[in-house]
C-alpha cells in the first residue's frame, strides 16, 4: 500500500467519480477495503481549504464522499506493540495543543481485525494522553460531549495516521465527520 496522509470513505457506487475527483488533488490510491481510498497530498491545510471550496461548488462532492480526513502524523507498523509505541510518540507532539482542554480519542480502524480493538486502543491512548498532561500540570478533561479537541486515529492496513481537530475546525469542515 502506498504512503498516504488523507483517508477517504466514499458512498456506495461512487468509486469511479470519487477517484476522478480526488485525482486533481494529488496521488489517490485504492485500498483493500470497500469504499476506502487514500490520498497523499503535499499540504493538508491547503487540501482542506481546497476540498471545502470544491465541495461548496460541486454537489457531487456531497453525494460521493462520506468522510474525508487528513492526518498530520503518519507511520507504518506491523504489530500491536509497535502501533502503541509509535502512537505514544505521536501523542507527545500534541500535548501542548491539549493542555487544559477537553478532549477524547476517536479511532477508525480498517484491518488488524482481532488484533487491534478500536475502543480499547482509543481508551488506552486517551488514558496515556491524560497521564502525560497530568504529569506536566496541564490536565485535560475527557468528554464525548462537544470536546474542545478530538484526537483522531485512522488505521488503514499497516499504516496509522493521527490528527487533532478543534471544535472550530470540526464546524468549518463538515466532511471530517468527527461527531
Amino acid at each position: 500500500m502506498k504512503d498516504w496522509n488523507v483517508v477517504v470513505t466514499i458512498a456506495e457506487n461512487g468509486f469511479k467519480q470519487a477517484f476522478s475527483l480526488l485525482s486533481q488533488y494529488d496521488h489517490v490510491a485504492k485500498t483493500p477495503f470497500r469504499n476506502v481510498l487514500t490520498l497523499k497530498v503535499e499540504n493538508t491545510e491547503t487540501f482542506l481549504k481546497s476540498f471545502l471550496q470544491d465541495m461548496q461548488k460541486d454537489p457531487a462532492y456531497r453525494r460521493v464522499f462520506c468522510r474525508v480526513i487528513p492526518c498530520t502524523h503518519c507511520f507504518f507498523f506491523q504489530t500491536l506493540s509497535a502501533f502503541e509505541e509509535k502512537a505514544k510518540q505521536c501523542i507527545q507532539s500534541f500535548l501542548p495543543q491539549l493542555a487544559h482542554r477537553s478532549f477524547h480519542v476517536r479511532m477508525h480502524r480498517r484491518g488488524f481485525y482481532g488484533t487491534i480493538k478500536s475502543q480499547d486502543e482509543a481508551g488506552l491512548l486517551g488514558d496515556y494522553l491524560n497521564e502525560q498532561l497530568r504529569s506536566q500540570g496541564a490536565e485535560g478533561k475527557v468528554t464525548f460531549d462537544d470536546p474542545d479537541v478530538i484526537l483522531d486515529v485512522e488505521i488503514v492496513a499497516q499504516q496509522a495516521g493521527f490528527s487533532l481537530w478543534t471544535r472550530e475546525q470540526r464546524n468549518c469542515y463538515p466532511f471530517l465527520k468527527l461527531g
